[in-house]
């Protein structure tokens, strides 16, 4: 097992919360990022995580370093009530920057997302985004990015700005 400083197990567990998609309603981008988007192609969501589990790798030369990894999963939450769950990697690309891709299982389909990070040791990442890559079933042509609010160790809050 890796012994990573606790902002790396912070940061993960954030963007791991970073792109979710749920069958809402469309309402108009507040944000104004999608605005080459027609206003009933685009949802807004807010959803909130709660981790289910972290595991840190320790890949290459013993210690923290590059190929390090954390794998984390997740549940999900809409208004409080559970709506899916998470799993995502995040690897060590710098030594202040880490890649990050997760998947969203949901009950239409699932969504991917992505986000390069890079954040000073021992300062965990805030309020910054991370892209909707593609997915599956009812979000097969999804694009977007999502907000990051708030994050702790055990979860997070965010918005996810989905356009269709």
């Amino acid at each position: 097992m890796l012994s990573l400083p606790k902002w790396g197990v912070v940061a993960a567990t954030a963007l791991s919360v970073a792109a979710l998609v749920s069958p809402v309603s469309a309402s108009d981008d507040p944000s104004g990022r999608h605005r080459g988007a027609a206003p009933d192609r685009v949802q807004v969501l807010s959803l909130t995580s709660t981790g289910t589990g972290t595991t840190m790798v320790d890949n290459g030369t013993p210690g923290p370093g590059l190929g390090d990894q954390v794998v984390i999963t997740a549940e999900l939450f809409r208004n409080g009530r559970s709506y899916g769950t998470e799993a995502a990697v995040c690897t060590r690309v710098a030594p202040m920057t880490t890649h990050c891709t997760g998947t969203f299982s949901l009950p239409l389909g699932q969504v991917t997302w992505q986000h390069l990070q890079t954040t000073p040791v021992g300062t965990p990442p805030r309020d910054f985004d991370v892209a909707v890559t593609g997915g599956t079933g009812a979000y097969r042509t999804v694009r977007g990015h999502a907000h990051i609010e708030r994050i702790a160790q055990d979860g997070g809050a965010f918005t996810l700005f989905l356009v269709r």
